[in-house]
Parts: structure tokens; C-alpha cells; sequence
């Protein structure tokens, strides 16, 4: 049986919908294109990623708020989860560029997980200069967390499906 990857009900799934198809095709002698694999691959690390951030790396700052040994651990922490975001988001868009030839209209999930891994980078870089501190940071992260949440949330479509 060859299966066509068309959507995903959200981002939040595309962990578990990876390892699910992954085992059919190793079990049940399905197949399914390289393309697809690699898109939903990428998006699964991108779930990861988020899930990484929303339940382990804020709590560990909320933890550490108090400069020490731990604090810059868990910024360093949230700042390769924000620059792995970006670097998955350019490989997403080199998949997508492949099967349809251009990026002509940008897809929301893509959108939207370069600018969440932009602006935690942002965000992460600015307390580590110095420009700001600790409180700043902890004022913007409810609603940087309500944007994970979002991106979780959001549908996603394989490239050609458009």
C-alpha cells in the first residue's frame, strides 16, 4: 500500500503520527515518499521542540530565577531549542520548495515556528547581554507560551496538498 500524506490535525500530533507510520512501513510493507517522510519528520522535531520548551525548559528558568549556576544553563537551554526551531523551519522550507517549486504563499505552521524560534532567540539573547533581566523575560512569557501553544495547535498541510 502507498500512502499520500495530506495533513495533520495539529503540529502537537506529528511526534506521534511519525512513529505510528513509521512502524507501518517497516511492518506492514507500506511506503510512503521520501518527501513526506522528511516533512513529517521535520515537523515531529519541531513538536518535540515546543513540547521541550513549554514543559521542561520554562519551568526550569522559573526554577533557576535566581542568578546562579542553573540560570544561564536554562537560557543557554532555551536559546538551542530557539535556534533549532529556525534551522528546522529552513529545512521545512527547503521541502516545500522542492515539491512545489517555490514558497508562493507562506504556509501558517512554517510562518509561525520561525517566528516563535526567532523571537524566544530574541528574547533569550537580550537577558544574556544584558540588555534586560530576569522580570522582563518572565513578563513576556505567558504570552510567548500562548504563542507555543498556538503553533501546537496549528493544522499542517504536506506541500503538495495546496
Amino acid at each position: 500500500m502507498f500512502l499520500k500524506l495530506v495533513s495533520l490535525e495539529s503540529v502537537s500530533i506529528a511526534s506521534d503520527s511519525y512513529a505510528l507510520l513509521r512502524n507501518l512501513i517497516e511492518r506492514r510493507n507500506w511506503r510512503c515518499s521520501e518527501m513526506d517522510m522528511d516533512f513529517l519528520s521535520l515537523v515531529a522535531s519541531v513538536a518535540v521542540e515546543l513540547h521541550k520548551i513549554k514543559l521542561a525548559l520554562f519551568p526550569l528558568l522559573v526554577q533557576e530565577a535566581k542568578p546562579g549556576e542553573g540560570f544561564p544553563k536554562a537560557l543557554l537551554l532555551l536559546k538551542n531549542s530557539a535556534i533549532a526551531l529556525v534551522s528546522l523551519w529552513e529545512d521545512a522550507n527547503e521541502i516545500v520548495k522542492k515539491c512545489v517549486g517555490s514558497l508562493v504563499e507562506q504556509d501558517v505552521f512554517l510562518g509561525n515556528a520561525e517566528d516563535v524560534g526567532g523571537v524566544l532567540e530574541d528574547f533569550v539573547n537580550q537577558v544574556l547581554n544584558g540588555t534586560h533581566n530576569f522580570a522582563w523575560l518572565q513578563e513576556r512569557v505567558p504570552s510567548f507560551l500562548n504563542a507555543v501553544d498556538v503553533l501546537l495547535s496549528t493544522p499542517v498541510y504536506f506541500p503538495y496538498s495546496k
